[in-house]
């Protein structure tokens, strides 16, 4: 059974960017970075589409990625190319605060538009991934702790 209009990656894009907003002014971290790491994390998805988890293999979508977001960026001027190629650089290692909660929002906002899904009748076991899926992805660092208490509190009540 497939979803029907399934969530877009500019519909996922942007409820993402919104979170990251709010965790950030929340956390006192810099959001105008990582609302910017939020919208670019999934631009390569623009040309090379958006592979369900586990469809081809992490370095293969690393390299198409890698020649989609070049491909974009290559079209801005040379001081924006680097800012912004810095950035994914940065998202794609995973190694900051700021990439982390990315990362985290990132799936954690694939639960919720499962949730979505499920209440639209679809049958939690064809979506049963995307909760495993968040659910096995979401750290526990002391500056996510609110992600991991409000990602606690919703996985509660779902049998995994």
């Amino acid at each position: 059974m497939k979803i029907k209009n399934p969530e877009s990656v500019a519909d996922h894009t942007y409820v993402m960017s919104a979170m990251v907003m709010i965790f950030c002014d929340i956390l006192g971290m810099k959001t105008e970075r990582a609302m910017k790491m939020a919208i670019l994390h999934d631009l390569a998805e623009s040309i090379i589409g958006d592979y369900e988890p586990n469809v081809i293999s992490s370095n293969e979508k690393k390299i198409k990625e890698t020649e989609a977001i070049d491909h974009i960026l290559g079209h801005l001027p040379l001081e924006t190319r680097k800012e912004y190629a810095n950035i994914w650089k940065e998202y794609l290692e995973n190694k900051t605060d700021t990439s982390q909660l990315v990362h985290c929002v990132d799936r954690f906002e694939m639960a919720f538009q499962a949730k979505i899904y499920e209440s639209q009748g679809y049958p939690s076991s064809i979506l049963q991934q995307f909760y495993s899926y968040t659910k096995d992805e979401i750290g526990g660092n002391d500056l996510l702790q609110i992600l991991k208490n409000t990602k606690d509190a919703f996985f509660q009540s779902k049998c995994l």
